[in-house]
């Protein structure tokens, strides 16, 4: 199943993009194609990553008809009449956004990281760890098994602050997998140089996944040793200046952190005009200086979701892979009904993937990637979620 639906170009307005979907009209920027009224495209982020035939598309959208009403039908039964504060959010996820749940790979291609942030399990000061990196071939192919066999559309390739992988390998990397790929790239490789990221967006990167931790200044100088506060969030918004789609957020139940910092830190993401609210929990490792301290329960993290669902109804908002952790049965079910509706799934090769080790025993890499999306097909499925990337509507 593809993790898109090819759409038809209705309007174009410079680089602006009407597409229609079954009757729903939502906008993409063209950035790469020479487009014509009448055309066939799939989109992804709000950007539009391919060009397919009428002959490749029409197929695709027959088969998909009928399963994307069934799909809303279901999805609108189960969001009707909310009463508690999560059935709530999940009514306005519904209203504002239907039911497209944006499903992502991502490929974690290296655990070395230059910082020794205090909550992190990659910090340089971890010698525990078995450190790897995937050769720049390794990541090209890694990308194309997920696009090409996969179905995946959009790709985030994450790291630890990794300096070994400088400009020059990080832009072929993003030009070798878009050779042979059609799928939007997002890079989550830490706070690197702002040239780096101009030089990876000439050559087809467009989103950027960089959380701020926290909207505390004294906080995060505090886990983050050597690093300031206004110099992350100046990064993030240079970045979207540049063009890049931000996906970004917050830790929930730091040491210190409070009910007032978390307000805070939504609002803060808000400002940053996200494409994507991506905030997790707090989870100890045992070889960091926070190693003792506890993780917040699943019931306040999906209150946050909730709360920012209600504050910013046409946000999306991604289930993290550390909300699964706290609940490895239920906890993306419960953040999807919630008020989520966006995620990610894991297709790094599975020799690396239990060494990317932020925090101990995460969800989902115990099993293969294909076991992973036939778990996450099934579950979307029964709570009426189409597992697309539909753009923004009008």
């Amino acid at each position: 199943m593809c993790y898109a639906i090819p759409g038809k170009v209705v309007g174009i307005e410079n680089s602006l993009v009407t597409i229609d979907y079954f009757g729903e009209k939502k906008y993409a920027k063209n950035d790469f194609f020479s487009l014509k009224i009448g055309e066939y495209v799939y989109a992804q982020g709000g950007f539009i990553i391919q060009r397919v035939s009428e002959e490749e598309a029409l197929p695709i959208l027959e088969a998909w008809k009928e399963l994307f009403f069934k799909l809303q039908e279901i999805d609108s039964r189960i969001s009707a009449k909310p009463q508690n504060l999560y059935q709530r959010a999940n009514y306005l996820r519904q209203k504002y956004s239907g039911n497209s749940c944006c499903v992502h790979g991502i490929i974690e291609f290296s655990n070395y990281c230059r910082n020794d942030c205090l909550y992190c399990g990659l910090r340089k000061s971890n010698d525990r760890i078995r450190r790897y990196r995937m050769e720049i071939g390794e990541i090209i192919n890694t990308a194309e098994y997920a696009v090409k066999k996969l179905g995946f559309k959009a790709l985030v390739l994450q790291s630890g602050e990794d300096v070994w992988y400088d400009e020059d390998k990080i832009c072929k990397i993003v030009s070798g997998i878009l050779k042979n790929c059609a799928c939007l790239i997002i890079l989550s490789i830490g706070e690197r140089e702002e040239s780096l990221f101009g030089k990876a967006y000439k050559v087809g990167a467009r989103g950027l996944l960089l959380r701020f931790e926290t909207g505390n200044p004294i906080l995060y100088e505090k886990f983050r040793p050597g690093h300031i506060w206004k110099e992350r969030v100046g990064l993030i918004k240079k970045l979207s200046a540049l063009g890049y789609l931000i996906m970004s957020g917050f830790l929930i139940g730091l040491p210190g952190q409070t009910k007032e910092d978390l307000e805070k830190d939504i609002d803060l993401t808000a400002s940053l005009k996200p494409e994507m609210f991506s905030f997790g929990p707090f989870i100890p490792h045992p070889n960091t200086p926070l190693g003792d301290f506890p993780k917040p329960s699943l019931e306040f993290v999906l209150d946050i979701i909730a709360q920012t669902r209600m504050k910013y109804p046409d946000s999306r908002i991604l289930v993290t892979t550390a909300l699964e952790t706290l609940d490895k049965i239920n906890g993306l079910r419960l953040g999807l009904l919630s008020g989520a509706n966006s995620l990610m799934i894991n297709v790094t090769p599975q020799k690396y993937r239990t060494l990317y080790e932020i925090y101990p025993e995460r969800a989902g890499t115990e099993i293969s990637v294909e076991e992973r999306i036939g778990y996450v097909i099934k579950l979307l499925q029964s709570l009426g979620r189409a597992p697309t990337d539909l753009g923004r509507g009008g």
